[in-house]
């Protein structure tokens, strides 16, 4: 005996089950009744269990066709959700996960250079950094900085190295240095990169009180609240390039190189798909550009 029953006498069961009706059931498969119930009579063979209990001309489910229900529930709707993402990417499009600073610092201010170039794929963003998504794919592509390497069903690009360093306002009236105590100094720390200030710190030797200072949700806050003079701010160097560039923002003390990089992440089985092929492609000359 084979590990499942016929394909479709668990299509006609889960109609059935649903409307607790075999006529019903049929009606909507658009088959007769006596297929459906010589269809639901082969899988209770096959089980060599009772589905359904007949009483009074009606049906009523049992407890293991009650189990088998929720099981043909959830397995059609997965596969019902996955046929439509396939259909969907035959329609030109791409959904782009990364972290809000990603997209709000560096990716939006040039999507514009992909969509003019390649105006027919459509394109959806997400904030989110789970590589999960990219498994699953709820998302197609995935941005991330990230450290370890991922299982061989990811397709990893790299996209540049990271670099962090402490950024303010040309106007900020505390200057520093490598010998500064920063436990002196108003520090904004990011919520989503609690640990930025203390990585620094290890891989440069600086010393202070790392923890103190305003937190914000994000770091594009945080970046923001930097540019207002409010204090000094941990970045990655990619994400205020463009600051720093019109003199918005300054690195007194340079960037540091840290132990991760950031990355462009696929489902390996979709590496070569045309819309990913071409994101990547920008993105790689986007990331090598300088700006």
């Amino acid at each position: 005996m084979s590990g499942l029953p016929s394909l479709r006498a668990l299509r006609y069961f889960h109609q059935a089950a649903l409307h607790q009706s075999f006529s019903l059931a049929a009606q909507s498969l658009h088959v007769t009744h006596s297929a459906v119930s010589h269809q639901i009579k082969l899988l209770e063979e096959w089980l060599d269990k009772p589905l359904f209990l007949r009483v009074g001309g009606r049906v009523q489910l049992t407890s293991d066709g009650e189990r088998l229900k929720v099981c043909c529930i959830q397995t059609f709707g997965e596969i019902e959700a996955t046929c439509e993402k396939i259909r969907a990417r035959n329609l030109h499009s791409l959904t782009i996960s990364c972290a809000p600073s990603f997209l709000a610092q560096w990716l939006i201010p040039r999507i514009s250079r992909f969509t003019s170039r390649h105006a027919e794929i459509a394109l959806t963003f997400q904030t989110h950094v789970d590589i999960e998504r990219v498994r699953n794919e709820y998302c197609d592509v995935l941005i991330v900085s990230h450290e370890q390497s991922v299982g061989e069903d990811i397709a990893a690009t790299l996209i540049t190295v990271d670099y962090i360093g402490p950024v303010c306002s040309p106007e900020f009236a505390n200057r520093f240095t490598y010998e500064t105590d920063f436990a002196t100094l108003p520090l904004l720390h990011a919520d989503t990169k609690l640990h930025a200030w203390a990585e620094w710190a290890k891989k440069t030797g600086a010393r202070g009180d790392f923890w103190a200072g305003r937190h914000f949700d994000n770091l594009t806050l945080a970046i923001q609240a930097a540019r207002s003079g409010m204090g000094i701010i941990m970045t990655p160097q990619i994400l205020v390039k463009k600051e720093i560039q019109e003199g918005s923002l300054i690195a007194p003390l340079g960037f540091a190189e840290v132990d991760r990089a950031t990355w462009m992440m696929v489902k390996e089985t979709r590496r070569e798909e045309q819309e990913i092929a071409l994101f990547r492609r920008w993105l790689l000359e986007e990331a090598s550009g300088g700006g």
